[in-house]
């Protein structure tokens, strides 16, 4: 009997163990993933249709920084140069042959006159000479003694009177000739004007061209190995076509594959260690910057059987560039977490089944965060719009977009590892799907606002703010182009936004935004939060300072230009707006954080400068009247999107950097 019962006892006790070990296989935690180690290429390629002239380097070459690697003609701004010089020549020509002519009908002219003044004076020395002959004989005879002192008087003498009006009518005769004469000469100063400024024009774009065309060579951006080379010296480029790729001599990154069956606890910012599969000794740190959220297929390196398909989710780690590592080694990224044992992972089962028997018995409810409302609430403020916090605390949301053809919001934060140019794409419910790197910028910091222009160009840009230090660095005061295609974002220009203001503005001090600008720069104020895009023209709305008890919005035309040129013309840059973003009197004034144009109308979110609270606006623009939509008590608006659908709007609320993010879809009511 006692036999029995054992036997029994050992049973159910190996029974036991064999259900726990099965479900330990079936839901296990690994601390080590495989990886490959990677670095990111630079992509070069030229934003015009160019000829490759030569190529001076090869694949796998190490190169240095400034290097030149390509040598770039353009047959287009050839041409152009060219044409240009031909227009050139034809209105010097044109000048010179218009001029001739003039003189040639003023020397005309003139001969005429000198020919009548002949003419006349021939005519009255004549009758003179008769009258003074007639005067002598009349003279010499004795008996006609008073006609010879009638001739002396010469009163009402008929050859006097004759010669005065010979004189009268040459006058009139040469008239017209000198008020023709004189026509002619104010012509002749005139004449080069016209031409002379389309001269001035052509030669202004003829320095241009040569300079965009000293400019086509391209040089090695960082020091580091040459990848692939994807033309040869003749072909022709269409622009951004990769013409070849330059990436660091170290990787900069690991990407591993977490499989689908296993469980672990991989997140943003968690500290791992890297090492070489071919020599543990080999060794660094890492964070991790990225955990996929979706299942992708594994490479065939990292299978265990290269013929079976294996699926899991991707994981970026950042890595140091001093490393030993070769790229694409295979490498091992191990947590720093101490493994599981079978008590901590039965405790954690239990706690899992009466969490699980809790929401049979007791239906969860979804709701939205309560929040006290003030007694000062007036009805704008009373606020049903769901607030959603994102996914992550990582994100400090400083700016949105809308990207319809994803179904999804570029995310910008203001705070990012390293300042790398990290822009985040989010879906609906607010999970952080992607991390994105704009490619071809090495680093920004402080990115605040972001606009679509034309042909779904990004325009982002920092704040011209100084950090808490008071130090204003140059990743703070960038304006860049992006381009995107789906999920990636390469550079395609970038300019120092304060410098150029600060230039510009120190060209033209009497000007009001100018003196807005130098002085904001002088007590370090200058704090740019708003940007929209509206017909080649970008509106930048400043936090601070206000001006008279207002806040400025500054408009930059053609802004395309502004960042070929790396330059602001004179009446480039104007004073847009002056807004109060103020509902009444006893009311505290808040600042812009955001701009957005939407279907004809330019909304505007505000923050409170010492406490939380912030509203949506809308701008009457013929009025400049403000009319705020709704209050957010207790929350900072930071950014403006278009919602779901048109008659929505995506706000973004950024609660610092422990807290996370927050979000809300606001019904435009019109």
């Amino acid at each position: 009997m006692r036999t029995s019962n054992w036997m029994l006892y050992t049973v159910w006790t190996a029974a036991f163990i064999a259900v726990v070990l099965i479900t330990l296989d079936c839901e296990r935690e690994s601390t080590t993933v495989q990886g490959i180690a990677e670095t990111r290429e630079i992509m070069i390629s030229s934003e015009t249709s160019v000829e490759i002239r030569r190529i001076n380097v090869t694949e796998g070459q190490l190169v240095d920084k400034g290097q030149l690697l390509v040598e770039l003609v353009s047959p287009e701004q050839i041409l152009k140069i060219n044409h240009i010089s031909h227009q050139l020549d034809q209105l010097r020509a044109q000048k010179g042959v218009n001029k001739d002519e003039i003189r040639s009908k003023i020397r005309q002219l003139e001969a005429e006159k000198a020919s009548l003044n002949s003419e006349a004076h021939n005519q009255i020395r004549q009758i003179e000479n008769q009258y003074n002959l007639n005067k002598e004989l009349a003279s010499g005879l004795q008996s006609i003694k008073g006609a010879g002192e009638a001739a002396k008087s010469g009163a009402s003498n008929p050859v006097t009177l004759k010669i005065e009006s010979l004189r009268q009518e040459l006058a009139l005769s040469l008239r017209p000739l000198n008020i023709q004469i004189e026509l002619l000469r104010k012509s002749l100063e005139e004449s080069g004007s016209p031409i002379k400024i389309q001269v001035e024009q052509l030669e202004k774009e003829l320095s241009l061209l040569k300079a965009e065309n000293s400019k086509l060579n391209i040089y090695a951006q960082i020091s580091g190995i040459i990848g692939s080379v994807n033309f040869k010296p003749g072909e022709k480029v269409s622009p951004f076509a990769p013409i070849l790729t330059l990436h660091t001599k170290n990787p900069s990154f690991v990407k591993g594959y977490i499989h689908e069956n296993v469980y672990t606890r991989m997140s943003l910012g968690k500290k791992v260690s890297i090492i070489s599969q071919t020599d543990s000794r080999i060794r660094v740190a890492g964070s991790v910057v990225g955990v996929g959220a979706r299942i992708v297929e594994y490479p065939a390196r990292l299978r265990k059987n290269p013929v079976l398909q294996t699926w899991g989710r991707e994981v970026l780690v950042k890595i140091p560039e001093d490393n030993g590592f070769i790229l694409g080694e295979k490498v091992v990224i191990s947590s720093s977490e101490p493994k599981r044992t079978l008590v901590s992972y039965l405790k954690l089962q239990k706690e899992a089944v009466l969490s699980y028997l809790k929401k049979l018995l007791v239906p969860e409810e979804i709701h939205a965060e309560i929040r006290p409302v003030s007694s000062s609430d007036t009805p704008e403020k009373s606020d049903s719009t769901p607030i959603v916090p994102f996914k992550t605390k990582r994100i400090e949301a400083s700016a949105i977009v809308r990207l319809k053809d994803m179904d999804r919001w570029l995310v910008l934060s203001d705070d990012t590892p390293d300042k790398e140019p990290l822009v985040f794409l989010m879906d609906a419910r607010g999970n952080i799907t992607k991390e994105c790197l704009i490619r071809g910028l090495k680093e920004i910091d402080d990115m605040e606002s972001a606009a679509v222009g034309d042909n779904g160009i990004l325009y982002i840009a920092s704040s011209l703010n100084a950090n808490k230090k008071g130090k204003l660095e140059k990743s703070r005061k960038l304006l860049i182009s992006v381009k995107r295609e789906g999920d990636n974002f390469t550079l395609i220009r970038k300019a120092d936004l304060y410098d150029l203001l600060e230039d510009s503005a120190e060209r033209n001090p009497n000007e009001d935004w100018a003196q807005f600008v130098l002085s904001a720069m002088k007590d370090g104020s200058l704090d740019m939060e708003g940007m929209f895009y509206r017909d080649g023209a970008l509106y930048l709305g400043f936090k601070s300072p206000l001006d008279a008890g207002c806040s400025v919005v500054l408009k930059i035309d053609r802004i395309e230009e502004m960042l070929r040129k790396e330059k602001l013309d004179e009446g480039q840059v104007s004073v847009w707006k002056k807004i109060m973003l103020k509902a009444d009197e006893t009311s505290q004034q808040e600042h812009i954080s955001d701009l957005f144009y939407h279907k004809g109308t330019v909304y505007v979110t505000g923050t409170l400068p010492e406490k939380s609270g912030g509203s949506l606006w809308r701008l009457d623009e013929d009025s400049e009247n403000m009319t705020r939509i709704k209050h957010f008590e207790g929350l900072r608006p930071e950014g403006i999107a278009e919602g779901n659908d048109p008659d929505s709007l995506m706000i973004v609320f950024d609660q610092g950097k422990n807290n996370p993010s927050q979000f809300a879809l606001v019904e435009v009511i019109r």
